[in-house]
């Protein structure tokens, strides 16, 4: 026997079995209570809840993943661990857990909630399988039990419907509703008029109207189920069924008509209302035809414009403006006829003088040709007095003269030729040149003897104007120079490095300072340590070796092998001497 009291509740109840199809689903809620039904604490550690689901009439539901299972409240916890729950959806199983050992106090309860979950569809008696865990640890068992909840079909009729719920005119009409078989059915007309519903098992139920009875408009439709001995009250559910196009009499619309189109009875013409305006559509939904003495609008939007004859010129419309073409034939290009043109732009393939041999121009996508009236598109002459442009495409241009120099434009940019010979390098003679770069192989001076610089593919090299090749020099107020590679450098002023300089031979100076530790005297010759010196090794003086004392005068000195000391000798040590 188990320790804990259950109590199982629904909503409704009892629950109510949900139709065949997907719309007919009656929902449900499960609700278990746990409670202590002692004056004593009751330990527990596990109760698991197992909902039996599927298709059978003994199944809540036909899948635990649409329950929605918790623990809505929990009892007062004076002692022992925390309740957890977890919900396994896809096994269906609920379990509380305490695994510290949990304590139901006298009176406390716990309450389970299996919530909004479609029930199954068969009528039956659902068991719900409980298995507690409880006792003191000295005495802790396994208490199986089962809880039990009934399903049922609805005893007064419901979800009376249209199935479906949107027609078109002339189509069959069928109603569907669930009930018990024990009621007597009855289907009110539009016009008020009833038919009786032929007795069967439920507790599904269908009704069609005879195909004369079929609604040409929209109808709504009464369902009357009484008991067979009139001791109930009367059930009245009303339904209705939308026509696609329901047909009237007549239709007076005082305050506007809203519809997507409007189509004839006879020649079936439409009138689509679009976003736009109106469309005008024959029978099959091609562009249909508007007839009429006279047209007044703001404006007309049309693919091409026709004369009334059969042989009449008409006019397109493409994206690009207008195009006229002549009556008969395929596409053939018409005449416009004016005594004026004012136009902001033409376009063209081409345009010709009157005459027969007069020049003609043509507008390729390059820009403009000009060819003579006669022959085969030779090229003509542009003769103009003043020619204000922003650019010239041509390959070449040439002087007025004979022997002229001429340009050529190739793609690496434009190269000077001489008026006579074949291609013979020709030269630019300008007072000033404002150009953003000049590639060129050597650049010279004016002068025949001129030095020149070249330009290989490693720098810069100069040279004299005499001679072949021979190097000459470059004469600068200043140079910066991130490095400088030279077989021999010769600085007039200073040279200023920052960071090393690697000398292979000697260093010629005057005057030499080292980071201002060293410096030489060239007067007088001699070297200046500042500050205190240090040798790692033997310090040889080949003739006199000196120690001054700055304002005093030496010290200590050696001169032809001897050591002359003036002043007090102190030796720290041991003093040795050889003789």
């Amino acid at each position: 026997m188990a320790s804990l009291s259950y109590e199982i509740l629904t909503d409704p109840a009892p629950l109510q079995v949900s139709g065949a199809g997907p719309d007919e689903q009656s929902v449900g809620t499960v609700y278990l209570v746990i409670s202590n039904p002692t004056t004593t604490l009751v330990p527990w550690y596990s109760i698991e809840v197992r909902v039996p689901w599927g298709n059978e009439a003994g199944d809540l539901t036909l899948d635990p993943r649409d329950i929605d299972a918790r623990v809505e409240k929990d009892y007062d916890l004076k002692y022992g661990d925390t309740p957890r729950s977890r919900w396994d959806e896809m096994a269906g199983v609920l379990t509380l857990s305490a695994p510290l050992g949990g304590r139901f106090s006298a009176g406390d309860s716990m309450v389970v909630v299996l919530d909004n979950f479609p029930v199954s569809d068969k009528e039956g008696l659902v068991l719900l399988s409980v298995e507690e865990t409880s006792g003191r640890d000295e005495d802790m068992r396994d208490h199986p039990l089962t809880l039990s909840l009934l399903k049922q079909a609805p005893k007064v009729p419901r979800n009376f419907r249209p199935d479906p719920a949107l027609v078109d005119t002339g189509a069959n009409v069928v109603l569907r509703w669930d009930g018990p078989a024990t009621l007597t059915y009855e289907i009110q007309h539009p016009d008020g008029t009833r038919e009786l519903v032929a007795p069967g098992t439920g507790p599904g139920w269908e009704w069609s109207p005879s195909p004369d009875d079929a609604p040409q408009r929209d109808a709504t439709y009464t369902l009357i189920a009484t008991s067979n001995g009139g001791r109930q009250p009367g059930y009245f559910l009303t339904t209705s069924v939308a026509l696609r196009r329901p047909e009237f009499e007549s239709v007076t619309a005082t305050d506007g008509l809203y519809t997507p189109w409007v189509e004839g009875t006879t020649d079936r013409g439409r009138v689509v209302l679009s976003a736009r305006g109106a469309e005008i559509r024959d029978a099959s939904g091609a562009p249909g035809v508007v007839a009429a003495a006279e047209a007044e609008v703001d404006g007309v939007r049309t693919t091409w414009i026709r004369g009334r004859s059969s042989d009449a010129g008409w006019v397109e419309f493409p994206a690009t403006g207008v195009n006229v073409f002549q009556g008969p034939g395929d596409r053939r290009l018409g005449t416009v006829t004016a005594d004026r043109a004012d136009l902001n732009g033409v376009h063209t393939t081409w345009v010709r003088g009157v005459g027969g041999d007069a020049g003609w121009i043509e507008f390729p996508a390059s820009g403009m040709n000009v060819f003579q009236g006669t022959g085969d598109r030779q090229w003509g002459t542009v003769a103009a007095d003043k020619a204000d442009l922003n650019g010239i495409h041509t390959k070449w241009v040439q002087g007025r003269g004979g022997n002229a120099g001429w340009v050529e434009f190739p793609s690496s940019g434009m190269n000077v030729f001489q008026g006579a010979g074949d291609r013979q390098w020709g030269t630019v003679a300008a007072d000033e040149a404002d150009v953003n770069g000049i590639h060129t192989k050597w650049v010279q001076g004016r002068d025949g003897d001129a030095g020149w610089v070249e330009f290989p593919s490693s720098g810069v090299n100069v040279f004299r104007g005499a001679g072949d090749r021979q190097w000459g020099t470059v004469a600068a107020d200043k140079a910066d120079l991130n490095s400088l590679a030279t077989g021999q450098a010769q600085v007039k002023e200073r040279l200023a490095l920052q960071g090393d300089l690697d000398v292979a031979g000697a260093v010629v100076a005057a005057d030499l300072t080292a980071r201002g530790k060293l410096t030489t005297d060239h007067e007088n010759g001699s070297l200046i340590v500042h500050g205190q010196s240090v040798f790692h090794g033997k310090v040889n003086a080949n003739q006199h070796l000196s120690v001054r004392n700055e304002g005093v005068g030496w010290i200590m000195h050696t001169n032809d092998g001897q050591i002359a000391v003036q002043g007090n000798l102190r030796v720290h040590g041991a003093f040795r001497s050889d003789s």
